[in-house]
């Protein structure tokens, strides 16, 4: 029979003299079993035959049990190889823009930029940033077109200072334009100002996605898209 270890333990007696004892960790195996049966088929008394049938239902109850020791096993590496394939795949989604299916308030379908990714309890999850909605930039023409600072009011900042020139907005916070295509520029009573020292210094430099301040997570399984 195949041992496993063998456990070692050491008593001194009543006479003073030390006494070791061994106790073998046996694991019985399906062969074991069979090699025990043969055994005791040849050492039973014809006149009183041994109950090997009660034998062979040890044998089959122990070998259904190590069946399924064995497919536990096996699930569990196969379990551990997705979880790494799985992994591997997520970490391939940070840069790429998701959606989960849900909708933001104007009824438009979320889309978030993927930052990170994480195991919670063998679960996956994407941190990302919601995207919501564009930003125009502004530069000084002047000032070797160094972008230049407005607030939600469009009012625009001179280094820390506020100016009484500002963007035209629209209700989304973008820029508006006059019929020429030039930016559409007001003054502090709200005027368009004309004035081409001014016109010329501030100009329009392309747009930028916005993106939410704080991280959402989430779920692997909720994710419907990726690009």
């Amino acid at each position: 029979m195949a041992v496993d270890s063998v456990i070692t333990s050491s008593t001194v007696g009543y006479d003073g003299n030390s006494y070791t004892s061994t106790v073998s960790n046996d694991q019985l195996t399906n062969e074991d079993f069979l090699t025990l049966m043969m055994e005791e088929m040849k050492m039973q008394d014809p006149t009183k035959p041994m109950d090997s049938a009660a034998l062979m239902d040890s044998q089959l109850q122990m070998s259904t049990i190590q069946s399924n020791q064995d497919m536990s096993a096996a699930m569990a590496s196969l379990q551990s190889a997705y979880s790494s394939s799985a992994l591997s795949t997520a970490a391939g989604m940070i840069g790429h823009v998701i959606e989960d299916g849900s909708y933001g308030d104007d009824g438009i379908l979320k889309s978030f930029m993927v930052e990170s990714v994480e195991n919670r309890d063998g679960e996956l999850f994407v941190n990302g940033r919601e995207m919501v909605g564009m930003i125009d930039a502004l530069v000084d023409s002047t000032n070797e077109n160094s972008l230049v600072l407005y607030d939600s009011d469009g009012f625009i900042y001179d280094g820390e200072t506020k100016t009484d020139n500002r963007v035209s907005l629209d209700y989304e916070g973008r820029f508006e334009f006059n019929d020429d295509g030039t930016l559409k520029l007001l003054d502090a009573d709200a005027n368009v100002i004309t004035d081409s020292e001014i016109t010329d210094k501030y100009l329009f430099a392309g747009s930028s996605i916005r993106y939410a301040e704080t991280q959402s997570i989430i779920a692997m399984s909720s994710i419907i898209e990726v690009r």
